[in-house]
């Protein structure tokens, strides 16, 4: 089974050396969708974030949250 890595990049970046061993790739699409529910408590008007999912070092997935304040 592949191993995938998930990297957030915005305000608090995070390098993930370590990965998950998952059955594929809709596996690895239900933790990334996991994964930004944990981080959604700290996301604020203004602030944008991304998570890539990378099998070893192939981009596979790319989550982006980008947020607007206008008042």
């Amino acid at each position: 089974m592949p191993r995938y890595f998930f990297h957030f990049e915005g305000h608090k970046p995070h390098t993930d050396t370590t990965g998950e061993i998952l059955a594929g790739d809709e596996a690895a699409w239900r933790e990334a969708v996991r994964l930004s529910r944990d981080v959604e408590h700290a996301l604020r008007p203004g602030d944008s974030w991304t998570l890539g999912v990378y099998e070893e070092d192939e981009p596979v997935f790319v989550l982006a949250m980008v947020t607007r304040r206008f008042r």
